[in-house]
């Protein structure tokens, strides 16, 4: 077993480097409180991006968690940190709280309630860094932003999905999961590529295990195809042989899709998935509804993937979702459906990437008090004005 001394790294100031990996989360937390001369705790959001949970500092001077429903999973909408400070300071009184952030995204959050003696707001970003790269070696952050027990399927869905919030060349992008601990099926995935930005989001046939094998497997082929260059119909058509030959007689719903930041042009296949919106910079909603195929996976002698094109430009916001959001249950025995959902986003009125698939997750949480059955996934492009 290691002894006390072998745990401190040999530079006081190496929050990674020198610390043993699931140590960085204290080692933060200690320094911090070093700089500030007062007591830092630290906190991440869960998974569902509903409550900051203290992920290191004093149990006694900080509580464990705080209602904070402003993230887009565990990222923290940079745009609601002010009023993230709100919602900090009504519980806790008094405070001085600063964004953890790496790139565009906010992982979390240092808090002090004394006056510090000196700004983290550099530490802070120098914190974001090391407890991001101490991830890829340990579960101690991990294991923090799940607040309840994950289903195996739901934990493999989480480490498919690539970052939830993102700045990419002409574009902001956002997407989302709910639930965050159970289900499974479905996936979005994107990748920022000199040949525009690539697009999917998709549906396994059925729940649990089995769904989460499919995607998994689903995913791979997707960025196999891509990664080697494939073309939108080539990836589609890699994807679809790779389900068939696996022989588990199921399918996966998806859009398929690629945004030129250039021409502002989007391409996309639609193999069976509900049809993507647009919404307008004038407030109109558009159903990108026209030619599709069957769902990935169903075997066909010949089959052909039909490419669509569509303008997405600035002002404009584009919508992938799953059926899990329009055929939410509601309190009086209906669903949302897609009138409920056009209702939802005029309601929202123009708001970024991440605020779209925020209000669209809580219009999803408060339809019904009953749980999800199924995944309500969504993926948001909006051009830069």
């Amino acid at each position: 077993m290691l002894d006390a001394t072998m745990r401190e790294p040999a530079d006081p100031e190496d929050l990674l480097g020198g610390a043993i990996p699931y140590l960085v989360p204290e080692r933060v937390v200690e320094v911090a409180s070093e700089r500030a001369r007062c007591p830092v705790a630290a906190y991440v959001l869960d998974v569902e991006g509903l409550f900051a949970l203290r992920l290191a500092g004093d149990a006694d001077r900080f509580p464990a968690r705080i209602r904070a429903p402003l993230g887009v999973g565990p990222e923290i909408i940079p745009e609601a940190v002010p009023r993230l400070r709100g919602l900090v300071s009504d519980l806790v009184g008094p405070s001085t709280l600063w964004p953890m952030t790496v790139r565009d995204r906010v992982m979390g959050f240092l808090l002090a309630r004394d006056p510090p003696a000196d700004d983290l707001q550099v530490f802070a970003a120098q914190a974001a860094l090391a407890l991001e790269l101490a991830s890829g070696y340990t579960d101690a952050v991990h294991a923090v932003r799940r607040r309840k027990e994950t289903q195996p399927a739901a934990e493999i869905q989480q480490n498919l999905l690539p970052p939830r919030l993102a700045r990419v060349e002409g574009a902001d992008l956002a997407g989302g999961v709910l639930p965050g601990y159970d289900a499974g099926g479905d996936f979005f995935d994107y990748a920022c590529n000199a040949d525009g930005l690539w697009l999917v989001i998709a549906d396994a046939a059925g729940k649990g295990n089995r769904a989460a094998a499919l995607s998994s497997l689903a995913i791979g082929a997707l960025r196999a195809a891509r990664r080697a260059g494939a073309g939108l119909q080539e990836t589609a058509r890699i994807a679809d042989d790779a389900i068939v030959a696996l022989d588990m007689h199921s399918y996966l719903t998806a859009v398929l899709g690629s945004w030129d930041p250039v021409d502002q042009r989007l391409r996309w296949i639609n193999c069976g998935h509900p049809t993507p919106l647009i919404l307008r910079a004038d407030g109109r909603i558009d159903e990108l509804d026209a030619e599709r195929t069957y769902p990935l996976g169903m075997q066909f002698a010949e089959r052909t993937f039909p490419v669509l094109t569509a303008r997405v430009g600035p002002g404009d916001r584009l919508l992938l979702y799953s059926d899990g959001l329009s055929e939410r249950r509601t309190t009086n025995g209906g669903r949302i459906g897609e009138d409920g959902l056009r209702t939802i986003l005029a309601e929202l009125g123009p708001c970024s990437a991440a605020m779209t698939v925020r209000g669209l997750q809580n219009a999803v949480i408060s339809a019904s008090p009953d749980a999800l059955r199924d995944d309500a996934t969504l993926l948001v492009i909006a051009p830069h004005r």
